[in-house]
């Protein structure tokens, strides 16, 4: 009965309104009749009212008024066609939003068909005809338009899915990730806050990133105590106790939805806060690890109830959480940091408010200063730094790129400032890995350098190897460039299990550097094993053909140390602190004038014996096939009695134990007393060290 096509010119206008006039009043009463009996007939099953039992009272109310002014436009005479189509797309998208199905439409209509025609039959049959006409094209054009509403709704998913699918390829790093997608899903139709939370201190989740035009003040409210934070309970409520979708879905890791935000008894907590910023519904979808364990939680408000349960909406949930999930598992995900510290970090970058503190790198076989190392440093309001290790995961790709262009404009202009005054040392600057063949970086740099009077030469770029790189193809082209302009490449904290030297067989890096981490270690319980570990890593270095900087190192001893393991430079606390570019010079100077000579076959310090040590006993384990070379090795003179006689020569009890080890060592490296004997000097070294080493 409605399936003709309905042709506007004929039902709307002059020639129709006398008809639709006469018709209003009795017309009314029939509609406001029809809507009381329809949405009556709605409740009885149990499909629909599933969908209407998401309305309180009130709305209910308000719904079944807004449905008898629609109806009654129907039969309004001085309606157009384009004010017609407009309306009723408009109610289709409501419809579709709600979750109403297009085919309790379709039957609505036809019993509201059949009710205007039963109202029809005391008219002339001509005019009777006349009405009927004009009444079913109406009804069908307006099922149109509103199936044209229904149409876009499910287009602006589809959007929304492939703008995520393009923030999962295309970001650089995770809160690039999470601000994309959080986006994307903002701008579909009445979502008003959505964001990211992960597991904080307490229990209680963390928002880390938010969009949506309530989504700030969502947050500010439960950090103002207005509604209780989230919190995660390792077990289910018990007898009586209510869980909230959030911790459900965190703890089920599963898609759990809140259909009726302000009904839900388990959302009582929130439901004053729900009501004022306006959510009729949420949703929670946690973010999977490998083992299907939840690590983060992405949560969706929405001002439509039932908006989460609508045809097809599952599925498209769905579809998010495993985009996501997998996205922000090859980022990886660090510690967890509060949005509003992102915010406040990323406005100081793009504020400009940052500054360059620079570190001298040295020789460690001559003292000599080879180069220094910029350290970006963001500025608070009151002049206090914030260090990278703070600010660093929170900036996401433009962040980084502004800090980038800053850094290197700052360095090249120091640079030159301090070849203008004679001083011959090269400045090392970190790039960001979603720098490595990112075009934008690129540009940033020829840009730099085009306007910089420097030695190109002398400029280093450090580079954390991550999963942040962009394929093969794209970072080779980009390393090569650089190489060719003739900068240095310089692989970041080799040993931080971030980098491998494997990757240096592939990539042109002219230098690595051994993490920090790794070497404070040596102040701690095994200083043997790190050491081990440095020469281990510079062996294979050098035979690749990149020198090798150590850093952290925060003491003489560690200096020396790694001096004798074969580095060939070294950074840290026990060389200088950073320090401003005002300065450098001046302590170029003094160390220039105080330059000291490192001589790894007579060290000064325990741990550079200790060192010595190990490489003393390295040597001994190769003889071991030729016992008759032994004896010479053994009575030679060794690094732990040069450092003896030098150092402690009263230090009885180091010898007695030196002593025991090389009487044992004769008889070669395999025995178990030799193993004994050298545990005690290493341990004993050890102890030397940290006595020595400030703040032990």
């Amino acid at each position: 009965m409605l399936a003709a096509q309905a042709s506007p010119e004929e039902i709307y206008g002059p020639s129709v309104a006398p008809l639709l006039l006469a018709l209003q009043r009795p017309a009314t009463a029939v509609t406001q009749t029809f809507a009381q009996r329809f949405y009556g007939s709605l409740m009885q099953a149990s499909e629909t009212r599933s969908v209407l039992g998401l309305l309180g009272r009130a709305e209910f109310a308000r719904l079944e008024s807004a449905q008898t002014r629609h109806l009654l436009m129907l039969l309004d005479p001085l309606l157009d066609a384009e004010a017609h189509r407009t309306q009723a797309q408009s109610v289709g998208r409501v419809h579709a939003l709600v979750g109403v199905d297009m085919m309790w439409l379709i039957d609505a209509y036809k019993l509201y068909q059949q009710t205007l025609h039963d109202a029809l039959r005391d008219l002339p049959r001509q005019e009777q005809l006349q009405l009927q006409h004009v009444l079913d094209r109406r009804l069908l054009l307006d099922l149109q338009a509103q199936s044209a509403g229904y149409q876009q709704i499910e287009e602006e998913l589809s959007c929304a899915l492939a703008s995520i699918q393009q923030a999962a390829m295309m970001a650089r790093s995770t809160i690039d990730l999470y601000q994309g997608v959080l986006k994307a899903l903002c701008g579909l139709d009445g979502v008003l806050a959505a964001n990211v939370a992960r597991l904080g201190t307490r229990g209680l989740l963390e928002i880390e990133a938010l969009d949506g035009p309530l989504a700030q003040a969502h947050a500010n409210a439960i950090r103002a105590g207005e509604a209780p934070p989230v919190r995660i309970t390792r077990d289910a409520p018990g007898a009586g106790e209510t869980e909230g979708a959030a911790a459900r879905a965190w703890r089920s890791a599963q898609v759990t939805a809140s259909d009726a935000y302000l009904l839900a008894p388990e959302a009582e907590p929130w439901h004053e806060l729900g009501m004022r910023l306006g959510f009729r519904s949420s949703v929670a979808i946690p973010l999977l690890d490998e083992t299907g364990q939840t690590f983060a939680l992405l949560s969706l408000y929405s001002r439509w109830p039932g908006f989460f349960r609508a045809r097809g909406r599952h599925l498209f949930l769905q579809h998010v959480q495993q985009t996501i999930g997998l996205a922000a598992l090859r980022h990886g995900q660090g510690h967890v940091i509060a949005h509003e510290l992102r915010q406040r970090y990323r406005a100081l970058v793009t504020a400009r408010r940052m500054a360059l503190l620079y570190q001298p790198i040295i020789d460690l076989k001559t003292g000599a200063l080879r180069k220094v190392e910029a350290l970006g440093r963001l500025v608070e309001e009151d002049g206090s730094l914030v260090s990278p290790g703070e600010f660093l995961p929170t900036l996401g790709n433009q962040d980084l790129l502004r800090l980038f262009e800053f850094g290197m404009e700052q360095a090249c202009r120091d640079l030159a400032d301090w070849h203008a005054a004679g001083l011959r040392f090269s400045v090392s600057l970190n790039l960001p890995p979603q720098g490595v063949g990112e075009p934008a970086f690129h540009e940033a740099l020829l840009h730099t350098l085009r306007h910089a009077c420097i030695d190109i030469r002398m400029l280093e770029l450090e580079i954390l190897e991550s999963q942040e790189f962009k394929p093969a193809a794209d970072r080779d082209q980009f390393l090569h460039e650089l190489k060719m302009l003739g900068i240095r490449l310089v692989q970041d904290d080799l040993g931080s299990g971030h980098s491998s030297l494997l990757r240096m067989d592939s990539m042109p890096f002219d230098e690595v550097k051994i993490d920090q981490g790794l070497v404070r270690r040596a102040a701690q319980r095994h200083p043997h094993r790190a050491f081990g570990f440095i020469y281990f890593l510079t062996q294979l270095a050098h035979e690749l053909g990149a020198s090798v900087t150590v850093e952290g190192l925060e003491n003489p001893g560690l200096i020396e140390a790694a001096a004798v393991m074969g580095a060939d430079c070294g950074r840290g606390f026990g060389i200088a602190r950073p320090m401003p570019a005002a300065e450098v010079a001046d302590w170029a100077r003094r160390a220039q004038e105080a330059q000291e000579a490192t001589d790894p076959l007579h060290p000064r310090t325990a741990w550079g014996a200790l060192a010595g040590y190990l490489l003393w006993d390295r040597q001994l384990k190769a003889l071991d096939p030729w016992p008759e070379m032994v004896e010479d090795f053994v009575r030679a003179p060794c690094r732990v009695q040069r450092y003896i006689d030098s150092q402690d020569p009263d230090n009885a009890e180091l010898k007695r134990l030196l002593d025991k080890n090389h009487a044992v060592a004769l008889g070669g490296s395999s025995g178990r007393m030799y193993r004994l004997t050298r545990r005690d000097v290493i341990q004993a070294l050890a102890e030397l060290g940290r006595r020595a080493a400030p703040g032990a």
